[in-house]
């Protein structure tokens, strides 16, 4: 009986880790999307994107990219500079901006 119960776990294992990395995956993708902020009169754009490991955060100026790790809610920290990252809903409770550093607003370009 035990041996039963082990092998069920074994093969039920794999597939129930893939559906929550699949899920967790599924749920980053709301961050994703291309965000801009003025500054000094000219426009940056910023790529946010989900993949396998997280969010990976682009700057389209510099090529840079570093990702983004999942603190709890819609924060996340930049790793790498330890920048704050909280994402802002709008009233529908769509992602609609990111602050970066408690004081760069990106806004979503839709």
């Amino acid at each position: 009986m035990k041996y039963l119960l082990l092998l069920c776990l074994l093969i039920a294992g794999p597939s129930t880790f893939s559906n929550a990395q699949n899920q967790q995956q599924s749920n980053l993708t709301q961050y994703a999307g291309k965000y801009q902020m003025a500054l000094h009169g000219e426009i940056f754009y910023l790529q946010i994107s989900a993949n396998n490991d997280g969010l990976i955060s682009k700057a389209l100026w510099t090529g840079e990219q570093n990702l983004l790790k999942h603190l709890s809610g819609d924060n996340f920290i930049m790793q790498g500079k330890d920048w704050s990252v909280k994402f802002i809903r709008d009233k529908k409770g769509d992602v609609d901006s990111v602050l970066v550093r408690g004081t760069d607003l990106w806004t979503r370009v839709k």
